[in-house]
């Protein structure tokens, strides 16, 4: 085992599970507009499911991000992140861009209803809470909060403390659900059904990004992994060739190998346009099958000015659960989550809801991501 693998694994403090819990050191943007977040992420290595590492990166990307902090969410499987930490992608993009990110484990088991604070669980995983209130309360700025996976660390956070979390949360991204179609039948959702009924409702300025649904309320999107990665830089190249080799070598080391063989077909991705939009980038057309998500300011630069595509938008909702979810069935599970949800309310509304804004959405986006993780590390 190299020294930089034991680097890695002398962060995990047994008793507690803290784990490098380093202050950001990326510099900031001309004007101190870095914009403070927390990722929420069921990442794991070796993975689930590898979009979660096309997250990771694109979260590196965007340079407006001042990450704060990276909760890893362990979703349905408890210990998993003991087991299969998810530490070395993290550390694997630390490396490649320089930056110094907190990231910590969040709970093991969903909530018991809507209203509970998950103070039963063990400690060793509060260490994610832990971490979203050190960041919310240090913060001098309001901060964006971006979950993929479940909402259960978010949702118990609130629960203790709702009025740190109104009062220091700028914007909270849910990538979960099926959109304003009534029942949530989605992987996310069923994660932790009563995490979701409580953000949904909480007040908190929700963004609602739905992984399926239909009119276009849908984040979802293929892309091909061969054009993607082949454009990348070879250090970002062995990043995602790490992840899909489901590789038990050096993470640290690994980035400094090959040439390897690359990864071809389609990957399915959700999180790459709200994370754009919560950078507060647009999508502009730079040749007939070429899109780059820019700053206003540097498109006008690029003499790109008037070739702005309107991709998507946040449509204004108002949402409440129609149907709470009952802990029922001989596994456990809670019955099916359903919403009402009213689109474009004439007032009290209580969030935005992702929309597809044009019919090529599917194509610009890929595109948009291939460029966008282009740049990682330069």
């Amino acid at each position: 085992m190299s020294r930089s693998f034991n680097a890695i694994r002398s962060c995990i403090v047994p008793a507690v599970l803290v784990l490098c819990l380093t202050a950001g050191t990326y510099p900031a943007l001309a004007g101190g507009k870095k914009i403070p977040i927390i990722h929420s992420t069921d990442l794991f290595h070796p993975h689930d499911d590898p979009d979660d590492h096309y997250d990771l990166a694109t979260l590196f990307a965007l340079d407006e991000f001042d990450i704060k902090g990276i909760v890893l969410d362990s979703g349905r499987q408890p210990d998993a992140q003991l087991k299969r930490f998810g530490g070395p992608p993290i550390e694997q993009m630390m490396k490649i861009t320089g930056r110094k990110v907190p990231y910590a484990i969040g709970l093991s088991h969903r909530l018991n209803s809507p209203g509970d604070k998950a103070l039963d669980q063990e400690q060793r995983f509060q260490a994610g809470i832990e971490l979203i209130f050190s960041v919310l309360r240090e913060s001098d700025k309001q901060v964006t909060y971006h979950a993929a996976g479940s909402l259960r660390n978010l949702a118990a956070a609130f629960n203790r403390e709702p009025e740190l979390l109104k009062r220091k949360l700028k914007a909270v991204y849910i990538e979960i659900g099926r959109g304003p179609s009534g029942e949530q039948r989605e992987w996310n959702v069923t994660l932790d059904p009563y995490s979701f009924a409580l953000v949904i409702e909480s007040g908190l300025p929700v963004y609602w990004c739905p992984c399926f649904g239909t009119d276009g309320y849908a984040t979802y999107y293929t892309a091909d992994q061969s054009a993607v990665v082949g454009a990348c830089l070879p250090a970002v190249q062995n990043f995602f060739v790490y992840c899909l080799t489901q590789s038990k070598a050096d993470p640290i080391e690994f980035l400094s190998t090959g040439p390897h063989s690359l990864p071809t077909g389609e990957r399915k991705m959700w999180c790459t346009a709200p994370l754009i939009h919560a950078a507060g980038r647009k999508i502009y057309r730079r040749g007939p099958d070429d899109f780059v998500a820019l700053q206003p300011a540097d498109a006008a630069k690029a003499g790109l000015a008037d070739k702005l595509v309107e991709a998507l938008r946040f449509v204004p909702m108002r949402a409440a659960v129609g149907r709470l979810p009952r802990p029922g069935g001989e596994d456990g599970k809670p019955t099916r989550l359903s919403l009402d949800v009213k689109l474009n309310p004439k007032q009290n509304h209580n969030g935005f809801i992702f929309r597809q804004n044009d019919e090529q959405y599917s194509r610009i986006m890929p595109s948009v991501l291939k460029n966008l993780l282009a740049e990682l590390g330069k």
